[in-house]
């Protein structure tokens, strides 16, 4: 079975990561969505975000930090998610599928979905392991 991909943004604030929880669903996720057939990552990530949050990314500014492949929450197999960085117009805010969204840090752990913890503990608990300060977020998100 092929691995669901998806274009997903990845921002940061210190300890905190921005998550959605999307309909009755118990647990959060990254903002984006399942790339769709003829689309790039790119374009995925621009729609998700748009119909997600109301945001509008700069193209400009994305980049690709790095890509976790997990247990998918609510499908067999695994999902991969493309996680990208970059500025954004607009404060994020619940629409369309979302129904909250968040900036949650370990305390949350447990309502994270499953690719979601791998995320949080590869990236964000060993960078604030390796960091004096703890992370850094070297983009900042609003236009």
């Amino acid at each position: 079975m092929d691995n669901l991909k998806c274009a997903c943004l990845f921002s940061q604030r210190e300890n905190k990561i921005l998550l959605v929880r999307v309909r009755e669903n118990r647990h959060w996720y990254l903002p984006g969505g399942k790339i769709e057939a003829g689309e790039t990552p790119l374009q995925t990530l621009s729609r998700e975000l748009k119909e997600q949050l109301g945001i509008e990314i700069n193209p400009a500014t994305v980049k690709e930090e790095f890509t976790v492949v997990g247990p998918a929450y609510d499908r067999a197999g695994n999902v991969e998610l493309l996680c990208f960085s970059g500025r954004w117009r607009n404060v994020p805010r619940p629409q369309g599928e979302i129904r909250e969204v968040a900036w949650l840090d370990a305390a949350s752990y447990d309502i994270f979905a499953p690719a979601i913890k791998i995320l949080y503990d590869r990236w964000v608990r060993n960078q604030a392991r390796n960091t004096e300060h703890g992370p850094q977020n070297d983009i900042p998100q609003y236009e």
